[in-house]
């Protein structure tokens, strides 16, 4: 049986001549089987180029986030050892202050949010470690706020103590207190606002405090007097003095010389006339005078 052929004609355009191909069945049924595994072909190898493009820039993208995470990490670990020197100082700051203001060591750690005190210097790090770079700093600047705070109410509670007249100003004997007595001159009984003590002539006066010196000449009845303003309400008065060594305006720290005892105005004998006000109001100055009597 003679095989079967399938026959294609191509005519050209304007020309006498044209083309004949003649192919069997099977033959176009293996170029079309062919052609379609061609294209088959061709369309995974473009697919898995694609995806191969895809997997670099993948690559290259995850490279780049790792890169970006080990600079974090390193900043981080940067950060998180300078924050750990700073507690530490911090730590001994506040134990130092602690002491100073009578506290003790137990008021020195720094309480966490769950109440559990941990801190740095106590037997290991910071146990408290936060969830960024910026938390820890502004954790770091939290402490170093409340530190100033304690330094600031420590430098006003010293200033307080350096203003408050707590020695005795001369070395004698005490003659006479405060309050209710008999004036040795009409002897009548009559309120006696400071203290009398008696010492040699020419015995130096000092400062009691820290002050200002609000008044220096003479006075009815106490003769030649100083007064010192301390500040906070303490005001202090000498009286019968037999010279005086400052002037209005100057400035005077406890245990600087101002005078000299002696028995100038309303006096019996050689003395000072001692008086302690606070607010205005006299007060019993052995209440204040932790040196002496």
């Amino acid at each position: 049986m003679a095989r079967r052929l399938n026959t294609i004609i191509i005519v050209p355009h304007r020309q006498a001549r044209f083309l004949k191909f003649s192919f069997s069945t099977r033959t176009a049924l293996l170029a079309g089987i062919a052609l379609g595994l061609g294209l088959i072909l061709s369309i995974v190898a473009i697919v898995y180029s694609g995806s191969a493009v895809s997997r670099k820039a993948e690559v290259r993208r995850l490279r780049q986030e790792n890169r970006e995470l080990q600079k974090v990490n390193e900043e981080l670990e940067t950060t998180v050892a300078e924050v750990q020197t700073r507690l530490e100082e911090f730590e001994q700051r506040t134990s130092r202050l602690a002491i100073a203001a009578g506290m003790g060591d137990d008021a020195a750690g720094l309480s966490t949010e769950d109440g559990n005190g941990d801190h740095a210097g106590r037997g290991g790090p910071y146990d408290r470690v936060l969830e960024s770079p910026s938390e820890l700093r502004l954790q770091e600047q939290w402490i170093g706020e409340t530190l100033d705070n304690l330094e600031r109410r420590l430098a006003a509670r010293d200033d307080r103590l350096s203003a408050t007249p707590t020695v005795a100003p001369v070395v004698g004997v005490l003659t006479d207190g405060f309050g209710r007595r008999k004036d040795p001159f009409t002897g009548r009984w009559a309120h006696h606002r400071g203290l009398d003590i008696s010492a040699r002539r020419g015995t130096p006066v000092m400062a009691p405090a820290d002050g200002v010196v609000a008044f220096a000449g003479r006075q009815r009845g106490l003769g030649k007097v100083v007064k010192i303003s301390h500040g906070f309400g303490y005001v202090t008065v000498f009286g019968h003095l037999h010279s005086i060594d400052v002037s209005p305006g100057d400035t005077v720290h406890r245990g600087d010389t101002i005078g000299t005892v002696g028995s100038t105005g309303r006096s019996t004998g050689p003395h000072l006339h001692y008086e302690v006000h606070v607010d205005g109001t006299a007060v019993n100055p052995l209440y204040y005078i932790l040196d002496a009597y």
